[in-house]
């Protein structure tokens, strides 16, 4: 007998396509919303959620037969915030992943970088820094104590899922990585230019600035090194192709400089909110 959701939620960014369809082809709480935020979308559907836990798939993974009984596991452990998964291309045997010289699953380092390798077929779970987005859940309860996630991580939204996880983390909770929770990623791959560069950029800078910066300014010249120049097998797994155009650098410069605003930004909000309760 398979396990099943307790509710399945589609929250509708303001798309373009017939995703507003499935409501009537499944039965799912769909919601829709004007904002193009993926961030604000899954706050959206955690505060619709019902249940203990919550997870999150992107809309191009197939998930294993028995997925949600392996990511729900870990949860029997009280001290565990969240649980994510393992992901392979889709159409690939559940023994395929792409080797490199890290072993590393889900480490994030202080100057930002971070080590992904969420295809590994591990044989037990293990504790971790991070998850992929497209394969992770949480306790909603322990997402709604962190804020949930942060809406500032704009365009392409790179880096908010390992943002969610270093919060949690700072809360004591522990992430568990368990690889028999599987699903398979349709993403073939892509190229992509200078709109993505600076997205890759801007969020990457943030996310430092936000997470790491503060705690260990040493580290602000690995940053810029592995932001700029990470390792190339870490690159080809990620079967993106970059194109430099002549407006690149243009725009890496112009990622920097906004990724530092806006946490230049998100401190001083923090600080006026920090000030007006404590007037209270």
């Amino acid at each position: 007998m398979e396990d099943k959701p307790h509710e399945v939620i589609v929250v509708d960014s303001n798309s373009t396509d017939d995703t507003k369809k499935l409501r009537d082809r499944f039965p799912i709480r769909y919601i829709s919303i004007n904002e193009r935020n993926r961030q604000h979308a899954r706050n959206i559907g955690v505060s619709e959620a019902e249940g203990d836990m919550v997870a999150f798939l992107d809309d191009d993974v197939v998930v294993h037969r028995d997925w949600l009984r392996y990511i729900s596991e870990p949860y029997s452990n009280n001290k565990v915030g969240g649980v994510g998964g393992r992901v392979i291309p889709y159409g690939k045997s559940d023994k395929f992943y792409v080797k490199t010289s890290r072993s590393e699953v889900g480490k994030v380092f202080n100057s930002g970088f971070v080590v992904g390798n969420f295809d590994i077929p591990l044989n037990n779970p293990r504790e971790v820094d991070s998850f992929i987005g497209c394969n992770m859940s949480f306790r909603r309860d322990v997402l709604q104590e962190v804020g949930g996630f942060d809406e500032n991580y704009l365009g392409t939204s790179y880096r908010d899922d390992t943002d969610i996880c270093m919060c949690i983390k700072r809360l004591g909770y522990k992430l568990i990585y368990n690889p028999k929770a599987l699903v398979w990623h349709k993403f073939k791959g892509k190229q992509v230019g200078t709109e993505w560069l600076y997205w890759y950029v801007r969020n990457q800078t943030y996310f430092y600035f936000k997470n790491f910066f503060i705690q260990t300014k040493i580290t602000f010249p690995y940053f810029l090194r592995y932001t700029f120049l990470p390792p190339r097998d870490y690159v080809l797994k990620s079967n993106v192709q970059i194109k430099v155009e002549p407006l690149s650098v243009v725009n890496i410069l112009k990622g920097l400089r906004d990724g530092y605003k806006a946490w230049r930004r998100f401190v001083t909000t923090k600080i006026t909110l920090k000030t007006s309760r404590e007037r209270e």
